[in-house]
């Protein structure tokens, strides 16, 4: 005969039957007797928690063939920093926006041969270019106008050049159009709000340009070097 405790008190138990609910006599403390059959169905319910939470802390398996787009960015950016600096200097430069996303490309397939290159992915590339592109030179022109109208007291020369190019441009409208096309200089020349709204479209179209070339050479870009990774394997 095998003598049981109460788990409690630790107080000897009476002989009960089998499988039977019964309480101490001693604390009043239920006791349970937990068979075989459900300790086992307890610990494999355990032992499949523990592991679904190491599948869960695994690190996830990645695709070798897949962009790295962190290093697509900082490479990106680099590129657009030095096409937006020079493009301040040489102001037709930008116009060669659609170059970055090959340059971005050339450079990412060198560090990471085993990357799909597809047309895709290359426009993608070519739009986070003419993103980047267009905040750089909007960073460095803002930069550019607060020196000079704060730093070096020069923005009057700018504004008197803007001048000159309007008026220049009434004249030829005025030879082209007549007289009823000069309202739209006389806005310009004359009311800040609306010289003010005139250079933020002009600046949209620049940016909105930039990021068609940009998107249309990295779409190219991509194509073909997708092209050339066929016919070498």
């Amino acid at each position: 005969m095998i003598q049981r405790h109460c788990h409690r008190c630790q107080s000897l138990l009476h002989t009960e039957d089998e499988g039977s609910l019964f309480f101490c006599w001693n604390c009043g403390a239920p006791q349970v007797t937990l068979s075989e059959e459900l300790l086992e169905q307890a610990e494999q319910q355990i032992q499949n928690a523990t592991a679904s939470e190491q599948t869960a802390s695994a690190p996830p398996i990645t695709d070798p063939s897949a962009a790295n787009w962190k290093a697509i960015i900082v490479i990106a950016m680099m590129v657009a920093g030095a096409i937006s600096a020079i493009s301040i200097v040489l102001p037709p430069f930008e116009l060669l926006a659609w170059l970055a996303p090959s340059v971005v490309l050339a450079i990412y397939a060198s560090r990471h041969r085993q990357t799909r290159i597809t047309g895709g992915l290359g426009a993608r590339i070519g739009l986070i270019c003419g993103i980047l592109t267009s905040l750089g030179m909007a960073v460095i022109t803002t930069t550019q106008m607060l020196i000079l109208r704060y730093g070096l007291h020069r923005m009057a020369e700018f504004e008197a050049n803007v001048n000159s190019i309007m008026l220049e441009a009434k004249a030829r409208a005025i030879e082209q159009s007549g007289q009823a096309s000069a309202g739209f200089f006389d806005l310009i020349l004359t009311v800040p709000e609306f010289r003010a709204g005139f250079i933020l479209m002009s600046l949209a179209a620049v940016v909105a340009m930039l990021l068609v070339l940009s998107t249309a050479g990295g779409a190219f870009a991509g194509f073909v070097r997708s092209r050339q990774t066929k016919s070498l394997s």
